[in-house]
């Protein structure tokens, strides 16, 4: 992919420096961003001024020559079309044509990817979303559940950002809380920091927390470290939220990546007439929960793609591409399932047509 990033650049090059100097010069950038790439990998904690001035230039290159790509190929088929159609003036496409093309993708994919880097990631995106419940009592009808998801705290999205998170989710005075995964982007350094990030959270009924694929490098540290401040982390099992008369079961599920996820034990002893709510990071989760009777889950995980077509990214995007539910509110029969688009970014710290968000489930009492 990396190696692919570099083509339309390299042409791009082509059209204003001499050949060998573009190859040149090409071929020492990938050298250097194929071996960055494979060292952010595992997030190392590193100085910001390093983050701002070298990893996020570097990523802004990478993405914009992946997005140069298609724009060039596309720009040059439609040329060769209208030219052997005879409806474009002058000679036939021939290389410096295709140079130029090349330069104006590279400089194409530069705003598209400079917008993905330093506008749209930051830029949190608040959703409300009635989801009707069949067992819902009366007394819970307008209850609100603020949903956050891949917080991917870390390098890029750190702990100042995700506190900003937690302000403006406290603005919106839900009744409770949920974290449904992917805390942290690797390894353990950044634990203290989602902790505080979490603990920032306020709601009338508490926080709660599921862990993700990317929390399992000392689950149990990281467990730990939220809890030290009050939110709770729910690990294959459940408890009851209590609003007047009314009550619903709120069950949290381990990952599933590490096989120790138990959807049985998660939901084992609860009572049968209340609604319930599980927290599950995979949306894959869902197929079994709707066998299990359960109302609504929420996930997270697919970051709504991260990726997509602008304007087109609800169908059109990297989760879709492979087959995952990238977002938003769907239904098997009785039982809901919401997808959140979560905060942070994994891989590339960009989004593409796809924004952070922050769902507020208002919960409705069908008839």
């Amino acid at each position: 992919m990396t190696l692919a990033a570099h083509a339309a650049p390299a042409l791009a090059w082509a059209a204003v420096a001499p050949a060998w100097l573009a190859v040149g010069v090409l071929a020492v950038v990938w050298l250097l961003t194929a071996r960055r790439v494979h060292v952010l990998l595992s997030d190392p904690p590193r100085p910001r001024w390093v983050v701002r001035l070298i990893d996020e230039p570097m990523f802004l290159h990478w993405a914009a020559g992946l997005v140069a790509l298609p724009l060039s190929l596309g720009a040059l088929g439609v040329l060769t079309a209208f030219s052997i159609a005879g409806c474009a003036p002058g000679a036939p496409v021939h290389a410096l044509t295709f140079r130029e093309l090349a330069l104006g993708g590279y400089a194409g994919g530069l705003m598209v990817a400079g917008f993905g880097l330093y506008v749209r990631r930051r830029r949190v995106r608040l959703r409300a979303i009635e989801v009707g419940l069949a067992r819902l009592h009366p007394d819970l009808d307008g209850y609100r559940i603020a949903h956050l998801s891949d917080l991917h705290i870390g390098s890029y999205d750190d702990r100042a950002r995700g506190l900003a998170w937690a302000r403006k989710t406290n603005r919106l005075a839900p009744d409770l809380i949920v974290v449904t995964g992917d805390l942290v982007t690797s390894g353990t350094a950044y634990h203290a920091d989602v902790a505080a990030v979490i603990a920032a959270l306020r709601a009338r009924d508490g926080v709660f927390v599921v862990l993700g694929n990317h929390d399992q490098w000392d689950d149990r540290a990281l467990s730990t470290a939220i809890e030290a401040h009050g939110p709770r982390v729910l690990r294959n099992e459940w408890l009851p939220i209590q609003r007047g008369a009314g009550a619903f079961v709120l069950a949290g599920v381990d990952d599933g990546y590490t096989e120790k996820d138990d959807l049985g034990r998660a939901l084992e002893g609860r009572p049968d007439h209340l609604p319930t709510v599980l927290l599950a990071h995979y949306p894959s989760f869902f197929r079994r929960a709707a066998e299990h009777r359960v109302d609504l889950t929420l996930s997270g995980h697919t970051h709504g793609g991260q990726f997509g077509v602008p304007f087109f990214a609800d169908h059109l995007n990297l989760a879709s591409a492979v087959g995952q539910r990238p977002r938003g509110l769907s239904r098997d029969g009785a039982s809901a399932l919401y997808v959140s688009a979560g905060l942070g970014t994994t891989g590339p710290p960009l989004r593409i047509g796809v924004a952070p968000e922050i769902a507020i489930l208002v919960l409705r009492a069908l008839d």
